[in-house]
């Protein structure tokens, strides 16, 4: 794919720098613009289940066993995304809870600039890289105060201790090593726009040590591991924690074996104390882990890609943290490009958890995703993408009308 060689070709230059100890300071980046049409369900993605009409068994006057919650919403809160970002078309009007709505749309169609990002590399020796990347989002304001924000998603050093340089050690604020998804989380890498409706729990960065190393023939065997202060999950959702609440630590890693054929399968998890807690006890009820399978297969013009994906965590209801259950969750994507210039996407999804805060609140998703997308490559550094989400539920959730419409415009420097 020719987002793919840009990429590989970015890290080329990146690593001769090292190399040859070049003292360049690499500057790059993207401008990410986009535009968007919600559907009828105000942009949101999940509705509140009023009286308790479809799932009686919650409500606290209910006489019988189990879990009781003041509130259960119904849907997906993330499933709407506009962009590459996550950042979904509406965040809706959830009683009992202040939330940061950046794209706010309502319901109306609109013009965003997704993300502007800059991207800075440079050689401090033979051997050591430093790199970061910084985000900028223009969005509303309110009451006389500017709604743009900036975040730093990538601060990091890389040293390649060994003469092969087959092995990295990254300290800093780093990629994950969880599936293959966040190789892609950014819009200039990614083939099509939105992420998956797992990619909140896998393509998050976070503060910590990562390692990943290479062995074999035609490197045949990749094995990455990180020790971070939280999960990889990412910072919008309910459980980011990158400035650590608890002495605690999260590890992570995944084993990846490329077979012939242009195929490389793979296996990843990660296990820590809750993120957002006090507590950094590794005990069982303490635990936030998450574990699945993935595939990647390239041939020529075509990749397919795979990931499944569980998870855990109990939560604690006296510091506001949010429990967990993914029970499971996963999709399956093809990306073809037809001709060097016209692609295409098909992407298949479904998410299946539950997520509650003590008896005051809980969410229950029982979600599917059908992404068809179009891609026009005009120049080697100007992308243009289309992609219609439809969004549906299945089980004892009923229909929420929350497909979605979006485009992009990213261009590179």
């Amino acid at each position: 794919m020719l987002d793919s060689v840009a990429f590989e070709q970015r890290l080329q230059q990146a690593e001769a720098l090292v190399r040859n100890n070049q003292p360049t300071l690499l500057f790059g980046g993207y401008v990410d613009l986009g535009f968007f049409v919600p559907g009828g369900n105000g942009g949101a993605g999940y509705i509140e289940d009023v009286g308790h009409q479809h799932f009686p068994q919650y409500d606290v006057n209910n006489p019988a066993p189990g879990p009781k919650f003041g509130w259960v919403f119904l849907g997906d809160i993330l499933a709407p995304a506009v962009n590459t970002r996550g950042e979904v078309a509406d965040l809706g009007t959830a009683p009992g809870v202040t939330r940061y709505d950046s794209i706010h749309s309502q319901g109306a169609p609109g013009f965003v600039v997704n993300e502007v990002n800059l991207t800075a590399r440079s050689a401090l020796t033979p051997t050591a890289l430093v790199s970061a990347s910084i985000n900028f989002t223009p969005r509303t304001g309110s009451n006389f105060s500017l709604g743009d924000a900036f975040d730093v998603d990538i601060a990091q050093l890389e040293w390649l201790p060994t003469e092969s340089q087959r092995t990295s050690i990254f300290v800093g604020k780093v990629d994950s090593v969880l599936g293959v998804e966040y190789r892609e989380r950014k819009s200039d890498r990614r083939f099509g726009i939105t992420p998956s409706l797992i990619a909140r729990y896998t393509t998050g960065t976070a503060l910590g040590v990562k390692i990943r190393s290479k062995f074999g023939r035609n490197d045949w065997l990749v094995v990455a591991a990180a020790i971070t202060n939280g999960s990889f999950t990412t910072e919008q959702f309910h459980f980011y924690d990158e400035i650590d609440s608890n002495a605690g630590k999260t590890a992570s890693a995944r084993l990846a074996i490329r077979l012939p054929f242009g195929v490389e399968l793979g296996f990843s998890g990660s296990y820590g104390p809750q993120d957002r807690t006090t507590n950094g006890s590794y005990a069982l009820s303490n635990a936030m882990w998450f574990a699945g399978p993935d595939l990647l297969g390239h041939w020529g013009r075509v990749d397919i890609k795979a990931e499944l994906l569980k998870g855990s965590s109990d939560g604690d209801a006296s510091e506001g943290v949010y429990g967990l259950r993914l029970h499971k969750g996963g999709y399956l994507e093809l990306d073809a490009m037809l001709t060097p210039s016209f692609g295409f996407l098909a992407r298949g999804e479904f998410r299946d958890a539950f997520v509650w805060l003590g008896t005051e609140r809980a969410y229950l998703t029982k979600s599917w995703r059908a992404t068809g997308g179009l891609r026009w490559v005009v120049t080697p550094r100007a992308v243009i993408k289309a992609e219609y989400l439809h969004n549906g539920e299945y089980g004892d959730v009923p229909s929420i009308p929350n497909d979605v419409f979006t485009s992009s415009v990213v261009m590179g420097f």
